[in-house]
């Protein structure tokens, strides 16, 4: 399993009183939840130093004094770039406020759960519907259909000539489980080895994928139930053999992707909010209206494309 060195960024801990942008980004499940790994700090694009172990160590030895020395790594770079982004919204305070309460009526909702100013449970219903917006680039994302968008997941791996590519078949309740077995044993081994040794490995679906998935384990499906040997359901959380089946925004329902967290970097600018974002309030004849006006960088990247699998009917 390849390994990134001396980024020092990898270490940064969200703090749990974020700035907005810092729960816009931090904040989807994806970051949160350890699904994709973020890069902190990037205003334009940075070097990503790459190492990862080539072939084997141990020798046989003849006992003939000979001295064979072979590579231990091979060494590599990948750049991430970031593209820029900005917000640029105005909304009747009327209408906020009319959001604001029908959120935090929703069945489910604690009244907690929204700050109690109208200008703070603004930001973070923006902020959450952002963090959804960002999930779709990371897996969605094609500079090729616009030049001003960094390239995702599966632009990524549809471009790669290393990717493990799958020619995959339209998924229905009755194949799914079959199909998702047939990309878990398509992972390199030492990916599997470490990925499910330090539970970083991820099998991401679409969310009409593992709606499939649950219907195919109907009947004996249930809170902390073990389905089969394979397949586990603790909560709302299905497993193939241990490793998380994901659901994502931004995958074709007959996509899945099978990848180590830590091999998903996504890179941003976040250093500071004040200067990224702005709410106010428009002058007199129009103060019953907001703005948001923010800017933002976001990239992704993929360091070792030959260690994620990709299925599609489309390779």
């Amino acid at each position: 399993m390849a390994n990134i060195y001396d980024i020092s960024s990898l270490t940064y801990q969200p703090s749990s009183n974020m700035d907005w942008f810092t729960k816009a980004i931090f904040g989807g499940k994806l970051i949160e939840k350890g699904k994709i790994t973020p890069i902190v700090g990037v205003k334009d694009s940075t070097r990503l130093n790459l190492i990862d172990l080539a072939g084997n160590i141990l020798q046989a030895d003849a006992r003939d004094c000979a001295w064979t020395p072979q590579q231990i790594a091979k060494l590599s770079e990948k750049e991430l770039k970031v593209k820029t982004y900005k917000i640029n919204l105005e909304q009747c305070i009327d209408d906020l406020e009319r959001k604001r309460t029908i959120w935090m009526l929703s069945p489910g909702a604690k009244n907690q759960e929204l700050p109690d100013t109208l200008e703070d449970a603004t930001m973070q219903l923006l902020a959450n519907e952002l963090s959804s917006e960002i999930e779709t680039k990371i897996f969605k994302g094609d500079s090729s259909a616009d030049a001003n968008d960094f390239d995702g997941v599966i632009k990524v791996l549809t471009d790669s000539t290393q990717a493990v590519k799958l020619t995959g078949v339209a998924l229905t309740k009755e194949n799914v489980l079959d199909e998702i077995a047939k990309v878990f044993a398509a992972l390199p081994e030492d990916v599997l080895a470490i990925g499910m040794q330090e539970g970083t490995l991820n099998i991401y679906v679409s969310y009409a994928t593992i709606l499939k998935v649950k219907m195919a384990l109907g009947g004996i499906y249930g809170s902390n139930v073990m389905v089969s040997p394979n397949f586990t359901v603790e909560g709302d959380v299905v497993r193939y053999m241990g490793v998380e089946i994901v659901p994502v925004k931004g995958l074709d329902e007959t996509d899945m992707v099978a990848a180590d967290a830590k091999n998903f970097l996504i890179g941003t600018d976040l250093v500071r909010d004040l200067e990224e974002i702005r709410l106010g309030q428009f002058p007199a004849p129009n103060d019953n209206k907001i703005f948001i006006d923010g800017r933002l960088r976001l990239g992704f990247v993929i360091p070792f494309e030959d260690e994620v699998v990709y299925y599609s009917v489309n390779n």
